[in-house]
């Protein structure tokens, strides 16, 4: 990413948000009713956000409780001024597919995505250098920090198979890894934006990550408009 694309030009209009006096039943089926779905903005009576709901959390959750007792608190907002590259880590971090965008006073006036943050990152990258994919010209190129490049096979920190490797993101600018595509089907192409961040380790042609494959077939599509 060069740095320049804005918070405010790609944030959305706030739609995922939930009252900490909810219940956790409400939230449960909110997320149900929209798969992609897997964090709610939690605010307060005044409608400023106080935290976040995942639905990990409250998929174990006693039925009779509350979105605030199980509301992860301290997850950062932010401003429609802030770069994306500022504000990339901060959901991987808290484990949200979200975050409140709120203006100098508090107030909330939209929500940045996942899937609009990875499109972004990916339409940024184009821009500055037209990236050419691993698909094409650069299939023998190896990324810096971790050596991964198309078709390695992707498993889980528990040892299950996850997929393989379809795409390889970068920096524009550093050149680091930033992303790769996994490619989660076995007949049919279901491909999920993973954060470099949550690859552990790489062994040979097999990259290892942090989190098993339910997690990542809850990341977002990296074509979030096909």
């Amino acid at each position: 990413m060069t740095g320049q694309t804005q918070v405010r030009d790609v944030m959305v209009e706030m739609t995922q948000a939930i009252r900490s006096s909810q219940t956790v039943v409400a939230a449960r089926q909110r997320m149900q009713g929209d798969m992609r779905v897997k964090s709610l903005v939690v605010v307060d009576d005044n409608d400023r956000p106080i935290g976040a709901v995942r639905y990990n959390d409250i998929s174990t959750a006693e039925a009779g409780g509350t979105v605030g007792e199980v509301t992860v608190a301290g997850v950062p907002t932010v401003s429609p001024e802030q770069s994306l590259a500022e504000v990339s880590g901060l959901m991987t971090e808290f484990d949200v597919d979200r975050l409140a965008v709120v203006d100098s006073s508090g107030a909330i006036v939209g929500e940045l995505t996942r899937s609009a943050l990875s499109h972004a990152e990916r339409s940024d990258s184009s821009a500055v250098q037209s990236r050419e994919t691993l698909s094409d010209a650069n299939v023998g190129t190896q990324t810096p920090v971790h050596q991964v490049h198309q078709d390695m096979k992707v498993v889980g920190d528990d040892g299950g198979n996850i997929g393989k490797i379809k795409d390889v993101l970068s920096d524009a600018v550093s050149g680091s890894l930033t992303h790769v595509v996994v490619d989660t089907g076995l007949i049919f192409s279901h491909e999920h934006s993973v954060p470099a961040d949550l690859i552990d380790s790489v062994d040979g042609d097999v990259v290892h990550l942090k989190v098993e494959k339910s997690d990542i077939e809850a990341l977002p599509d990296p074509k979030p408009d096909a």
